[in-house]
C-alpha cells in the first residue's frame, strides 16, 4: 500500500511539472496578443459664405445619445438593418459619441463665427447648447455588391439647439450623409467614415450658425 501511494504521488508531481510551463505559455499568449489598430477621424473646416455673420453667443456641445451598439470604441458594420457586427482588430481611439462631440466642437471652432465653443466636460455657463441623438454610424454593404465601392458608410444625427437657461428647444433637424469606400480595406473604410462625417458636421455647423443668429435676433426683439 505504501509503495502504491508513493508511486501515485510521484506521478502527480511529474504531471504538475509538465502542466506548469503550459499554463505559463497560455498566459503569455493572452498577454502578447496583437493590439487592435486604433483609428481617428478629422474635423472639417466648413466653407461658409463670406457674408455669413458671426454669432455673438457662447455655445456648448453635449455628448449625443446613442444606442449601446454604437456607444463603443468598436467600428460598426451592419450587414442588415437588424444585425450589428464589428470589424475585428480595429477600434476608434475613443467611444464614438465622445469622438463625434470633440469633432463637432472643432468643426464649429474652425468657422471662426463663435466667440467660444465648449465641450461636454466644461461646466461653464453658456447661452446655447447642441444636443442630439446618433441614429446611424456604421458601414454597410450596398445591395449584393462585392466589388470596390460596395461598402458604404452612413451617418445620421438628430440635432437640437437648446437655450441653456431653461432648456427650451429652439430648433431641431435630422442630418444624414453617406460615402462609399474605395475598397474593403480598413483604411478605405475609415476614410469613408471620415467623408460621411465631414459632410454631416459641415451641414450641422451651417445650420447651427443660422439658428443661433435667429435666436439672438429673437432675444433682441423681446428685450426691446
Amino acid at each position: 500500500m505504501m509503495k502504491t501511494a508513493i508511486a501515485k504521488l510521484t506521478r502527480l508531481a511529474a504531471l504538475v511539472l509538465v502542466l506548469a510551463p503550459l499554463g505559463a505559455c497560455a498566459l503569455a499568449d493572452v498577454a502578447s496578443g496583437p493590439a487592435p489598430s486604433l483609428y481617428v477621424l478629422t474635423a472639417p473646416t466648413p466653407a461658409l459664405p463670406g457674408t455669413a455673420m458671426a454669432a455673438n453667443t457662447q455655445l456648448s456641445v453635449r455628448e449625443f445619445q446613442a444606442p449601446s451598439a454604437i456607444d463603443t470604441g468598436r467600428i460598426v458594420f451592419q450587414p442588415s438593418p437588424n444585425e450589428i457586427k464589428y470589424y475585428a482588430g480595429a477600434r476608434w481611439s475613443d467611444r464614438a459619441p465622445r469622438m463625434i462631440a470633440s469633432l463637432l466642437v472643432e468643426t464649429l471652432t474652425n468657422t471662426g463665427r463663435f466667440p467660444a465653443i465648449l465641450g461636454p466636460e466644461t461646466q461653464a455657463r453658456t447661452d446655447l447648447a447642441l444636443t442630439g441623438d446618433i441614429r446611424a454610424f456604421s458601414a454597410f454593404r450596398d445591395g449584393a455588391g462585392l466589388g470596390e465601392g460596395a461598402t458604404k458608410v452612413r451617418v445620421a444625427f438628430f440635432v437640437r439647439l437648446v437655450r441653456a437657461r431653461g432648456g427650451v428647444v429652439l430648433a431641431g433637424r435630422e442630418f444624414t450623409a453617406e460615402a462609399a469606400s474605395a475598397s474593403g480595406r480598413m483604411d478605405d473604410i475609415v476614410a469613408a467614415y471620415n467623408a460621411a462625417l465631414d459632410t454631416a458636421l459641415s451641414d450641422i455647423t451651417a445650420w447651427t450658425l443660422e439658428q443661433s443668429l435667429a435666436a439672438m435676433a429673437d432675444e433682441a426683439r423681446l428685450a426691446s
